[in-house]
């Protein structure tokens, strides 16, 4: 008599466990990221497995893609003035000056839908959408007393796993400079 209820109750504990396993959030699993130094000397994380481009030291797509549309990039950047040692508030004073946003911000007729920006209390974060449903965002990480800033961003299509436009902004304030010459 009790046998059918043990097999009873382990059939409905595989059912309810394969339903989770299914419907599980991604979203709480870490993204899978490889420390990386570049050609300029910032101390960062790429997503694994990811090369760097041929053209530009500093951005990294995923192998196998040729001409993909994701992208992610990490450098060293200056406003148009040039490098200047500034303080933290004087960096945040014309994080929306700058010239990578201010032409992500005014691109509204390139295709770019639902750009919206924001300042932090380290940082000035743009996302955006295109009009085909790819992803952008686009970071500047500041330090108090730095002469540039780090620029980062993330260019996903659809299939790429959108976690990493959350996880470039954690990267972009998490790397660092492999030399102190410029902090």
């Amino acid at each position: 008599m009790r046998r059918p209820w043990i097999v009873l109750v382990l059939i409905v504990c595989a059912v309810v466990g394969g339903v989770l396993i299914i419907t599980a959030d991604e979203s709480e699993a870490p993204v899978d990221l490889e420390a990386f130094t570049t050609e300029e000397g910032l101390v960062t994380e790429i997503p694994s497995g990811w090369v760097v481009s041929e053209e530009f030291p500093f951005d990294f797509a995923p192998p196998d893609e040729g001409k993909s549309f994701n992208q992610w990039t990490v450098a060293r950047a200056c406003p148009s003035e040039g490098c200047a040692e500034r303080s933290l508030d004087e960096w945040l004073g014309i994080a929306s000056e700058l010239p990578m946003f201010t032409a992500i911000e005014d691109a509204d007729e390139d295709g770019l839908i639902g750009v919206e920006g924001e300042t932090g209390a380290d940082v000035r974060i743009v996302r955006a959408q295109t009009e085909s449903a790819g992803r952008l965002v686009l970071v500047a990480a500041f330090t108090d007393g730095a002469e540039d800033f780090v620029a980062c961003g993330a260019r996903l299509g659809i299939a790429a796993d959108e976690r990493l436009l959350d996880a470039i902004v954690d990267v972009c304030r998490s790397t660092e400079r492999a030399d102190s010459s410029a902090e």
